[in-house]
């Protein structure tokens, strides 16, 4: 847990500490309020005088200390410390001020510890006030909430969302949140002033990215902008990652995970279903693939579904029965607010709906479209996912003041929460058989009711990239070229290597991007891009996330399967076919077209399926480096009719599941 403790940001600590006689106020500070009489009665006039110049002296600093804290914490809003770009600056209020840290070293009820606690509610109530007033007052802000973000409890369960309460959600899941960040503070505990971590990764596409406005704009910067000083206040610093990248399906990026969203992820989100029908076959393959690959805590990772379609609210629900989710969530958009509402003329609209129809980028910016939410929809999403942390703080406080050993309990509670065992999985719920590789999408089954997800590897080209990218595997056969992404390439580049490039689509869409200063976007599905004319691009697949040390040199005692994915754009019919314009070598075997499959629907985009699966040859045979278990694969363009004028052969993702 250590290397993910983080010193807290100097422009937090200034204005909490910066004075070297000030002592800091949180839970749990001790304070010396003793004071020293004068050493004789004949000099009380004398001392008067001094003690009188040196009050107004301390108290004239501390006026001009606090009028720079207040400065400071309403501008430190509008930035960001994390690696998903800045805070959204929008017309959310500030709510905040100067935070006072409860750290989480020192007990709850200790002296001062109580009066900060208060202070902290008070932040809540003002947060909830500040909602209540942007969407139209209390009931109809919390009968909103309701329709906008499910929660949920385990069906055997009493516990529910109380519509007739002063909460939107349900007890249980504010509970298990709680918990979570409880346990975030105590498994990271210092005896220093740091902040614990907890990691929010968002995953997903265009929505997500926040098209049409701002990178940070959208809905998980204003998430965090809303969240974050509340979170400081108890000693959890939020950090947001917007992973997301347009236009693409829940997989690859679901094998991928870890490398876009980072394996330190206390939560994770799911955002495809505006392109992936009413099924949830793609959702539950992404949760199973997020459930086995975080390893950031001892309990399985909160998830964040941005839709509430029935059949994938069911399969929530399933793995919440089952006790492998405790506090899911299913973000919903503007169709939360009663038309009523938005038909009203702009100014009688509750400020949180006013200019509705307005997008945050420049008119014509790219991504425009009916189906993108704008500015202030994203606002309201982010508000909406904001105000259930808010709740789970406030229960978390409560728990801190009612229980002495809190952490004691904390540490129980979350252990209780999470699967016995991370590395297995429920029966899927939904049925993947018409796909050809079930194994690399739901695991493989150990009994009638447990399975297993085998260890999954990722390399991937599309950015944001945390770790492992696709041209750490490369051997030999790439052309390195240093100009800038967006320009296009020599045809002659192609010419004995393969190149990184990007397509005619993604170029003239980043093209578009940069003509309005790029909006702060981060995402670029870039890739290998090979013709007959690159030659053999050779990679290394290591073996990861496995101790099988057989005494063999086949590579089928290690490893299952590989899947290889091109970039999501449809260039014509006489575009690269993977399966018949490639041929693979795996482990110094020819891989035959029979051992080549197609992968059908789950990773599909506008209907074209862009993954492939390799069986591994029989013949096949591992490789060591530096006593590292590892194979060989080679790629080479065979088809002498492919052409970068027509579609060249392209390798976003290389993914290997070993034997589990």
């Amino acid at each position: 847990m250590e290397t993910r403790r983080r010193q807290r940001h100097s422009n937090d600590t200034q204005s909490d500490y910066a004075s070297p006689n000030r002592h800091p106020t949180s839970i749990g500070a001790v304070h010396n309020n003793s004071t020293r009489r004068g050493p004789s009665s004949s000099n009380n006039s004398s001392l008067l005088v001094r003690l009188t110049q040196l009050t107004l002296c301390i108290g004239l600093l501390w006026f001009i200390y606090l009028i720079a804290s207040v400065n400071h914490a309403m501008s430190s809003s509008a930035s960001s410390n994390n690696n998903g770009g800045n805070i959204a600056e929008s017309s959310v209020s500030t709510v905040r001020g100067a935070s006072h840290r409860i750290p989480p070293q020192h007990a709850p009820n200790d002296g001062n510890n109580n009066d900060n606690i208060a202070a902290a509610k008070q932040r809540i109530e003002s947060i909830r006030q500040e909602f209540y007033n942007r969407y139209g007052g209390k009931d109809e802000s919390l009968a909103m909430l309701r329709r906008g973000l499910k929660t949920f409890a385990k069906s055997s369960s009493s516990s529910s969302t109380a519509d007739q309460s002063d909460t939107a959600f349900a007890p249980e899941s504010l509970h298990g949140t709680a918990i979570r960040l409880l346990s975030t503070l105590v498994t990271q505990q210092t005896n220093n002033d740091e902040l614990a971590q907890f990691v929010f990764a968002f995953g997903g596409y265009s929505v997500t990215v926040g098209r049409g406005n701002h990178f940070n704009q959208s809905f998980p910067f204003i998430f965090q902008s809303i969240t974050k000083p509340l979170l400081q206040s108890i000693g959890i610093d939020l950090i947001v990652r917007n992973s997301a990248i347009g236009g693409i399906p829940s997989f690859p990026y679901g094998w991928c995970l870890p490398n876009f969203l980072g394996k330190d992820s206390n939560a994770i989100s799911w955002d495809y279903g505006m392109n992936e029908g009413n099924g949830g076959s793609g959702l539950e393959s992404y949760l199973r693939h997020g459930l086995s690959s975080m390893d950031s805590t001892s309990s399985s990772p909160m998830f964040l579904m941005v839709d509430t379609k029935a059949p994938r609210l069911k399969v929530l629900q399933y793995y919440v029965d089952k006790g492998y989710l405790v506090d899911p969530l299913a973000l919903g958009r503007g169709d939360a607010v009663k038309q009523t509402l938005l038909n009203l003329p702009n100014d009688k609209r509750p400020t949180g709906l006013q200019k509705w129809d307005e997008w945050g980028a420049p008119k014509g910016s790219p991504g425009q479209s009916p189906w993108h939410p704008k500015k202030m929809e994203h606002e309201l999403m982010g508000w909406m996912l904001a105000m259930y942390f808010v709740e789970s703080v406030d229960v978390a406080l409560d728990i801190m003041t009612s229980d002495e050993d809190w952490r004691e309990s904390v540490l129980h509670q979350n252990g209780v929460y999470s699967a016995a065992n991370k590395e297995s999985l429920p029966p899927p719920m939904t049925d993947v058989s018409d796909t050809g590789v079930s194994s690399v999408l739901h695991g493989v089954k150990k009994s009638d009711e447990e399975w297993i997800m085998p260890p999954v590897s990722c390399r991937t080209s599309f950015l944001p990239n945390i770790s492992g990218h696709l041209e750490s595997i490369v051997v030999s056969g790439l052309t390195k070229d240093d100009e800038d992404m967006i320009k296009p390439r020599d045809d002659a580049l192609f010419n004995g290597g393969w190149v990184m490039d990007v397509g005619k689509v993604e170029r003239e869409t980043k093209e578009k991007v940069n003509k309005f200063g790029g909006l702060g976007y981060i995402d670029m599905k870039t890739a290998l891009y090979g013709i007959p004319s690159s030659g053999t691009l050779k990679l290394w697949l290591p073996q990861e996330g496995s101790s099988n040390n057989k005494n063999s040199d086949d590579a089928t005692d290690y490893f299952k399967s590989i899947v290889f994915c091109e970039v999501n754009e449809k260039r014509g019919a006489k575009e690269c076919n993977t399966i018949s314009d490639i041929e693979f070598r795996v482990g110094g075997s020819v891989v035959l077209k029979e051992q080549v499959k197609q992968i059908h629907s789950v990773a599909s985009y506008l209907k074209k399926d862009i993954c492939i699966h390799i069986d591994i040859p029989h013949s096949a045979k591992i490789s060591l480096k530096d006593g590292v278990t590892g194979l060989d694969v080679e790629a080479t363009v065979v088809n002498t009719e492919v052409s970068r004028e027509n579609g060249a052969c392209s390798i976003s993702h290389v993914i290997w599941q070993a034997k589990s």
